[in-house]
């Protein structure tokens, strides 16, 4: 595999569309950062009124520039409120890049569990959880050999009771056998290889 993080040759490259694909994780996610973002913001601009009043007590002659910036009070909030919006935009980006791969995963685990240990996961190049690819699709591929060597060893077994109960010598067992041997034939039915 040349890059993990691409489909390999033939495959579609994966394309999202929706910003929002795990509305809940993203919602929560986007509101971590935004509530960290705006506490970041009060703890300097209480930290920059202190800082400018304290020198203001100290040189009143300082005290038009103070009135100034009261003045400007209303725009700063304007301001403050763009940011905001910035942080909440960049953060619902970036909680694409790691909703997107989870949501993918959660289907990946659903087709699999369905009987299908031939699919593989593909994210697109810079999500995240690209390393959680590369284990998922070992994890499958280990999975897909061990249940097409238990599947061989079945059939096997399968031919030699088969063979057992066709021998004249099965007599009263053939029928028990044969049950046996086609209660094998059903074991491992229903994934693919």
């Amino acid at each position: 595999m040349a890059d993990n993080a691409q489909a390999p040759a033939g495959k579609p490259a994966f394309q999202r569309k929706t910003i929002l694909i795990k509305k809940g994780l993203q919602y929560r996610y986007m509101a971590l950062i935004t509530m960290s973002v705006l506490v970041a913001f009060l703890i300097v601009g209480l930290d920059l009124i202190w800082t400018i009043s304290k020198m203001v007590n100290e040189r009143p002659m300082m005290q038009p520039m103070l009135e100034e910036m009261a003045s400007m009070g209303p725009l700063f909030l304007i301001k403050m409120v763009m940011y905001m919006i910035i942080v909440l935009i960049m953060s619902a980006v970036v909680s694409h890049r790691m909703a997107g791969p989870i949501f993918k995963f959660e289907k990946s685990c659903a087709t699999l569990a369905e009987g299908d240990l031939t699919y593989r996961v593909w994210l697109r190049k810079g999500d995240h959880l690209e390393d959680l690819q590369e284990q998922f699709n070992n994890m499958a591929a280990a999975l897909q050999q061990s249940v097409k060597e238990s599947k061989n060893s079945v059939a096997g077994v399968k031919s030699r009771l088969e063979a057992v109960a066709a021998k004249p010598e099965a007599g009263p067992l053939k029928a028990e056998l044969e049950a046996a041997s086609a209660d094998l034939g059903g074991v491992l039915n229903g994934l693919k290889t």
